[in-house]
């Protein structure tokens, strides 16, 4: 089964390459609400849904877009 686009994951590396924040800053801002959470798979295996990474950033882009107006 291939994985469509809503479907696919990255792992934490792909996602701090992503955005700018740290391991420890991601995990904080989970725990604040304030970014997507991960989903664990198979014990240590942790995982974030792409779609939600990507629509996080857009979020940032456009707050920082109605602050700069």
């Amino acid at each position: 089964m291939q994985n469509q686009p809503e479907n696919e994951l990255m792992r934490l590396n792909e996602v701090m390459e992503a955005v700018p924040y740290s391991r420890a800053s991601i995990y904080r801002l989970m725990k604040e609400n304030k970014f997507p959470k991960s989903i664990t798979m198979g014990g240590r295996s942790v995982f974030w849904v792409r779609t939600q990474i990507q629509a996080f950033i857009r979020e940032q882009i456009d707050k920082a877009k109605e602050e700069a107006a």
